[in-house]
């Protein structure tokens, strides 16, 4: 929230602290320090975020890069800065035939080769002098059926090998 909200280096001269929903960063801060398994037999937080800002970039790029750390974006809902995070909640709506234009439903699917089936997560090691560091994820099954289709992806603000991990699965 410092970022938004503070008048010397953040947004604070902008949008002050009324201007923000503290409200969603509040509950997006509970699920990011959730403590869940690393993958590698430890425990840590879901989400963390270990960086220096030192350049000056447009507000909404930096806001964007910070909001990519727990999958999350910043919009503007006419009244406040508020943020939409993907993560885990009930359904809000529910679609059928019934509800849906002229009663029929379709699905549409994602092009095969939109389908990466192994990832490369580049992020800094703390365990490594913070070094850039490749963390790879693969699904073998679709690699054999298909061929391998590779994504490279960098983890703004990852020190963490778990949470690289978890970034490539996502």
């Amino acid at each position: 929230m410092d970022v938004v909200t503070h008048k010397r280096y953040g947004l604070g001269d902008r949008l002050g602290e009324f201007s923000v929903d503290k409200w969603a960063l509040y509950q997006i801060a509970q699920y990011c320090d959730q403590m869940i398994p690393d993958g590698f037999g430890g425990r840590e937080p879901r989400f963390t975020c270990n960086l220096w800002l030192t350049e000056q970039r447009s507000a909404y790029d930096v806001l964007s890069d910070l909001c990519s750390i727990f999958r999350a974006i910043p919009v503007w809902n006419g009244t406040e800065l508020t943020f939409i995070m993907d993560r885990p909640s009930d359904p809000v709506w529910t679609y059928t035939n019934a509800n849906v234009v002229g009663g029929q439903f379709s699905r549409q699917y994602s092009a095969m080769k939109a389908r990466h089936n192994a990832i490369q997560v580049e992020y800094k090691d703390a365990e490594n002098n913070y070094e850039n560091t490749i963390e790879y994820i693969s699904d073998d099954e679709q690699i054999r059926k298909f061929g391998l289709n590779l994504k490279k992806v960098t983890a703004f603000g990852c020190t963490s090998r778990g949470q690289a991990f978890r970034t490539g699965k996502w």
